[in-house]
């Protein structure tokens, strides 16, 4: 391996060294030419060429979305890889050679990495095929970043025929050196869509003592939304944000409406109960001082990721071995993000790993940002971690 560690190569995977600057390769075309959710049609075209000359079949259930089999035995059991494949509408501002040249598209979630990685496994896993006590099943799923791709796949059938008996997921992340974490337990959240439409009276400002300003209005909401976040005490992290606010119509008209946008993260029901309560107080609070109607929305979306318990000791103990004691850590602290992947946690056993791949030395934009990069030598490390991992969890299926 090119890692310079004393875990490498320690399953014996000698053709992933060999494989490193082509996936590597794959990953920074990936980030090249970014797509927007549902619109991963050039992104699936490249799956399937590289599916098709390993020679692993497929299947296109969706539109956008790839599912590619290894079959061993109909008889035995299927672990699935998800991997997530849209980018964001962000204008990247970093200035490789291989940043976006999609114009207000860019890979800040690191999914560019997360496909390479898995076809990478593809390659590894197909080559290795006498050490599987199992069928494996990669799905390519679009649309992760609106929250869509999961459970169109599944009513497609992607769980099904064969049936998949557990499912790995993994994600990157740049906040630590180069390892890995799992959750025990919760791994992300539930997230609830929020949506506030505030109605106020336009009127002229030479007469304001006529309207009412929703504007006004929407400050005291996003106001008493962050006092929520700064004081409420649960048993579990929460957040509630705004991530959009649109209203008004002229700069010397009172604005008649707002509407804000945001998302509600929760692990507990009774917190989630809470803070919404606690907020529809503080709005009706408002709506008495101010005279403006609040319209206080909230809508579930993704349920939370339960990693299995027995899946999460077979992963660490992978881990591990791959990164040491230090790097490859248990948590009970999980991540306020949310992924639809939970749809497919309901229906099989799960494991969600998360790696880190920090740049030592430079400074490390947070996900989701213009300028989000990532170590790529967690490359190699997390195609072998990812392998050795399908690998037990078909050892282990029958346990």
């Amino acid at each position: 391996m090119i890692i310079d560690t004393k875990y490498n190569n320690v399953y014996d995977f000698g053709e992933i060294e060999k494989i490193v600057p082509e996936i590597i390769d794959i990953r920074r075309q990936l980030h090249s030419f970014p797509e927007l959710s549902l619109k991963e049609f050039k992104t699936t075209e490249f799956i399937c060429d590289f599916l098709n000359k390993l020679g692993i079949e497929y299947k296109r259930p969706i539109d956008t979305g790839v599912v590619a089999e290894i079959i061993i035995d109909e008889k035995l059991p299927t672990i699935a890889l998800r991997a997530e494949m849209d980018a964001l509408p962000i204008q990247e501002e970093n200035s490789f050679e291989y940043a976006s040249k999609n114009n207000g598209v860019m890979h800040a979630c690191g999914h560019d990495a997360i496909v390479a990685i898995a076809l990478g496994v593809a390659s590894v896993l197909n080559k290795n095929k006498e050490k599987l006590k199992s069928n494996v099943k990669f799905i390519f799923e679009p649309a992760e970043e609106i929250g869509k791709g999961a459970k169109a796949l599944i009513e497609a059938g992607a769980l099904e025929n064969p049936k998949v008996n557990k499912i790995l997921i993994f994600h990157l992340t740049n906040s630590e050196p180069l390892g890995m974490e799992i959750q025990r337990g919760v791994s992300t959240a539930e997230i609830s869509s929020v949506v506030i439409n505030i109605k106020g009276k336009s009127a002229h400002w030479a007469e304001r003592n006529n309207g009412i300003d929703a504007i006004y209005a929407s400050a005291k909401v996003i106001s008493k939304i962050h006092e929520v976040n700064d004081s409420y005490k649960g048993k579990m992290p929460m957040v509630v944000g705004i991530g959009t606010i649109n209203g008004g119509v002229k700069g010397n008209i009172i604005a008649d409406s707002v509407q804000l946008k945001g998302s509600l993260r929760t692990f507990l029901e009774e917190d989630k109960k809470e803070i919404i309560n606690n907020l529809k107080k503080e709005f009706s609070n408002i709506e008495g001082e101010l005279g403006a109607s609040i319209e206080f929305n909230v809508i579930p979306r993704i349920p939370p990721i339960y990693n299995d318990k027995k899946l999460v000791e077979l992963g660490l103990d992978v881990g591990r071995k791959l990164f040491g004691d230090k790097n490859a850590v248990a948590s009970s602290t999980p991540f306020l993000a949310g992924d639809n992947a939970a749809f497919y946690f309901e229906k099989v056993p799960g494991l969600r790993v998360v790696f880190f791949a920090r740049r030592e030395g430079k400074i490390n934009y947070p996900l989701h940002n213009s300028r989000f990069n990532f170590n790529e030598k967690i490359i190699p490390l997390a195609m072998e971690a990812v392998s050795k991992i399908i690998l037990e969890l078909g050892k282990n299926s029958n346990k």
